[in-house]
This record gives structure tokens, C-alpha cells and sequence, in this order.
């Protein structure tokens, strides 16, 4: 049986680990930062003093390698916890799953929703400043604010064999601009 495969797209500190590990506990959870952590706590030194932008090829490499593990393995649940804010970054996972026959789906952490209008600079402003608020890996807010910028909305899940189908963003709207979803 193929895995089933979450992309989880949002900017740093939008809720994607805490809602990774709530919605879908016995999932395996693949991520870019698991190299940072894992070279903090091997340094016992903090993420932040151990995040460099020269690791971030190996920690992606590291990330799509154990993704590959994982659905090879037939893993019934795989996310890829990144900010995948891109379609470029999105693409490499959509077409390894497409490749064991696995089903992809985006689950979107975002005040944006596909099909309907932008919201205001403000609602965003606000949203930009609750991901800088409550992430924990010492993001700057300018980066945040790149992230979202870059933001690219996915229109689709992916099914082996067939088209994109109509996304279904999650988490709901009403939850995006609270403060009760902390994480990143």
C-alpha cells in the first residue's frame, strides 16, 4: 500500500509541527530542521546557535532522503514539515511520491485561501507577526515576511495517475489568526 503524503505549506511559526504532531500522531515527520536539532543537541548548544544557511543543502538533502526512506518503506502516513512556500520546493516531493504511487495532498497554513481575495495588509501584517511570535527557532520577522511574500498557493492534491484535485486549505480559516495554535 502507498503512503500517503502531507505537505505542510507555511511560513516559520504558522502551527505546521504542532499541527503535524496533534492531527497525526503515529505519522512520520520529515523535516529540514530535524538536522539542525539533532546538531544542537549533539553540540548542546540551541538551535539558533547552530543554524547556518551553508548546512541548509545538507539538512534538505537529509530531509528528502529520509522522505524517500519513509514511503519506500510504505510508511502510512509521511508529512514533509518544511515551508514548502514554493512550488519549485513542493515539486520534488510531488513527483518522488508520484513515483512509489503515493497520494500528495497540501495542507496550507495561511490567511491566503486559493480562489478567494487577498486579505488586507494589516490581516497579514498581524499573521506575520503571530508566526514571528510564536516560533521557537529564532527566525527573523524579515524572513518570515519573505516567506509569506513567496507564498504560492498549491491548487491541487496530487493522486498517482490523475489530475490535481480541488484543495481543501487546512486548517480552517477562523483558526489562522489566533494565537492558539503555537509552533511552527
Amino acid at each position: 500500500m502507498a503512503s500517503r503524503i502531507i505537505l505542510l505549506v507555511g511560513c516559520a511559526g504558522s502551527g505546521k509541527s504542532t499541527y503535524a504532531r496533534k492531527q497525526f500522531p503515529d505519522a512520520m515527520v520529515v523535516s529540514a530542521d530535524h538536522h539542525f536539532e539533532a546538531l544542537a543537541k549533539r553540540s548542546r548548544k540551541s538551535y539558533v546557535e547552530v543554524w547556518d544557511l551553508k548546512e541548509q543543502g545538507i539538512a534538505h538533502s537529509l530531509c528528502q532522503q529520509h522522505f524517500m526512506d519513509a514511503i519506500a518503506a510504505d510508511h502510512p502516513i509521511v508529512i514533509v514539515d518544511n515551508t514548502n512556500v514554493r512550488s519549485a520546493d513542493r515539486q520534488r516531493y510531488v513527483k518522488m511520491g508520484l513515483e512509489f504511487g503515493c497520494e500528495t495532498e497540501f495542507h496550507v497554513f495561511s490567511p491566503r485561501i486559493f480562489g478567494e481575495p487577498p486579505p488586507s495588509s494589516e490581516n497579514i501584517l498581524t499573521y506575520v507577526r503571530l508566526c514571528y511570535d510564536r516560533q521557537f527557532h529564532g527566525v527573523p520577522l524579515e524572513i518570515i515576511a519573505q516567506q509569506f511574500s513567496r507564498l504560492d498557493l498549491p491548487s491541487g492534491i496530487y493522486l498517482a495517475g490523475k489530475p490535481a484535485q480541488y484543495l481543501r486549505p487546512i486548517p480552517e480559516r477562523s483558526n489562522l489568526l489566533t494565537s492558539e495554535n503555537p509552533g511552527a
